[in-house]
């Protein structure tokens, strides 16, 4: 498992560099906006075979965060979770190496796990054959009565998988060429200064929603914030967001520091770039997009630091989606911390499931009457503007494209 908490000079330089543009910003009373208005086709939500290649050239292409390293920390501590109808067992085995397998046995496709836990090896409920932490088939249930098999042709489906700054990331494609490091075009490293494989799992919650972009799109602006969360985040909240982008991923800052904290990560409280020495997290600061649906941020209860990893993946249709909220504390907390963030975790599924979510539903229903015409993105909600036209990008081009693409910057227009 990786516990490096610390930057290498590139990702510190690009940070400094965000900062530098923070604190430039501030003191000029400057704020930069998108060059125009965006238009979408609102078909983009609700077109199933708009859908379907999304999951062929994104969801089967990219490099997916499944989940942070500390919900599996030892060996065969293993979840389950499913990504636009693929069914995922993520497991660790005796080595420490964590695994992304199909969660099919393959006699006939059952499941060999449900929910999440810790297992020596996976049994089938079906038919009782057994397999290893790493997929391989360790046994045929009445052998001799089966017939003659080939073990080693018979493992798990495996998938791609990187461990990189205390999250595990996968490609859903058994056949990808690619490690999954090799496409995230230093966006881990650029987190890494967070530490979060050294983190402890707290609490988490499946959420239930629309389609996957309308369930992610809320992450990508806060033009919203004071108006829809006026009553649990409160009406005096800016509605801007300063956007910096690396690659396909994203970072998304409030234009001022949270009122009432002293949050060790608040730049603009610090008021200088962070120097060589000094702590790294006000160079930390907001809220970090990881394309195509993960967002991190960081919150204080009781002063300590914890953060909520948030995973937003399709569901099996174009009208379904999860979002996975996953709460994490830098440090093993007592009890009073505890319940603070459990609290704090409940607050905040409150405000995506009760009032995110039922909005991303309504729009869902209303796009899919074809009777609005566009759907505006506007020089303020510079996110959601990069978001989209990555995924079309990304839509377009070839496997043999996928890596020089991802490191090139995107096109504006």
């Amino acid at each position: 498992m990786d516990s490096t908490a610390t930057l290498d000079s590139a990702a510190r330089r690009t940070l400094v560099q965000h900062a530098e543009a923070l604190l430039g910003h501030t003191a000029a009373g400057t704020f930069p906006l998108a060059d125009e208005v965006m238009q979408l086709d609102p078909s983009q939500y609700t077109c199933p075979d708009r859908f379907a290649r999304e999951k062929r050239q994104i969801f089967l292409r990219v490099p997916l965060v499944l989940a942070a390293s500390c919900e599996i920390p030892q060996a065969g501590d293993y979840k389950t979770l499913e990504v636009a109808g693929i069914p995922i067992l993520l497991v660790r085995d005796s080595q420490g190496k964590a695994h992304a397998l199909l969660n099919s046995c393959t006699h006939r496709g059952a499941a060999v796990a449900s929910a999440c836990g810790t297992a020596a090896r996976f049994t089938c409920p079906y038919h009782g054959w057994t397999f290893a932490r790493d997929g391989a088939l360790l046994g045929v249930a009445s052998a001799a009565d089966f017939g003659a098999v080939d073990k080693a042709a018979l493992a798990m489906k495996r998938f791609p998988v990187s461990e990189r700054s205390g999250l595990i990331w996968a490609i859903l494609d058994p056949a990808s060429p690619h490690d999954p490091a090799d496409l995230l075009v230093g966006i881990d490293a650029l987190i890494a200064g967070f530490g979060l494989a050294g983190w402890t799992h707290v609490t988490s919650s499946t959420l239930h929603g629309p389609n996957w972009k309308l369930a992610f799109d809320a992450h990508l602006e806060f033009y919203h914030v004071p108006v829809l969360h006026r009553e649990t985040f409160g009406p005096d909240r800016s509605n801007r967001a300063f956007y910096f982008s690396q690659g396909p991923h994203q970072r998304v800052i409030a234009p001022q520091g949270r009122p009432g904290t002293t949050a060790r990560d608040d730049l603009y409280a610090l008021g200088r770039v962070p120097k060589s020495g000094d702590p790294v997290d006000p160079l930390l600061m907001g809220e970090w997009i990881l394309f195509p649906g993960v967002s991190i941020n960081t919150f204080y209860p009781n002063g300590h630091r914890g953060v909520l990893l948030s995973i937003v993946v399709p569901g099996a249709d174009v009208g379904t989606s999860t979002t996975t909220q996953i709460f994490l504390a830098e440090h093993e907390p007592d009890a009073p911390t505890r319940k603070a963030m459990e609290d704090l975790a409940g607050f905040l599924a409150h405000v995506v499931g009760d009032e995110d979510l039922p909005t991303s539903a309504f729009q869902q229903q209303v796009f899919g009457t074809g009777l609005v015409d566009v759907v505006r993105f506007g020089r303020n909600e510079g996110g959601l503007q990069h978001f989209h036209r990555w995924l079309d990008r990304l839509l377009d081009a070839g496997d043999a494209e996928l890596p020089a693409l991802l490191v090139a910057p995107c096109p504006q227009h």
